[in-house]
């Protein structure tokens, strides 16, 4: 004997997912993950899933996020990968899609370290 709808029951609970999700504070959100995760998350923070789940016989929600991290790489002249870290440092403003120009940014930065290279040679 059905009481309520399963189709109005599915929408509430996504209504209620919105509504936690809406009302997360993004900067704590962003604390934890360089806590947790020892990462420097960038300001691109996006939530994309979210459930009710139970853990230890209680209610909880889980909240799926998309976090964009800024990660500095260090490699050697071979290409080899040294390390790989989290790091502080942020892009500026129009800095990421400046870098993705892929052909004028590319001649750009092979232009530079072909200047470096031969500063180093001289």
């Amino acid at each position: 004997m059905k009481l309520a709808r399963e189709d109005i029951i599915k929408a509430c609970e996504k209504h209620l997912i919105k509504l936690i999700v809406k009302n997360i504070d993004r900067s704590a959100l962003k604390q934890a993950v360089r806590e947790k995760c020892d990462l420097a998350p960038g300001s691109d923070v996006s939530f994309y899933s979210g459930n009710i789940v139970t853990r230890n016989s209680q209610i909880a929600y889980r909240l799926d996020f998309s976090v964009q991290a800024n990660l500095s790489v260090l490699l050697d002249r071979t290409g080899e990968a040294i390390e790989i870290t989290a790091s502080e440092k942020l892009p500026e403003e129009g800095e990421l899609e400046a870098e993705q120009s892929t052909e004028e940014g590319g001649r750009r930065i092979a232009s530079e370290i072909a200047q470096m290279i031969s500063e180093i040679n001289e």
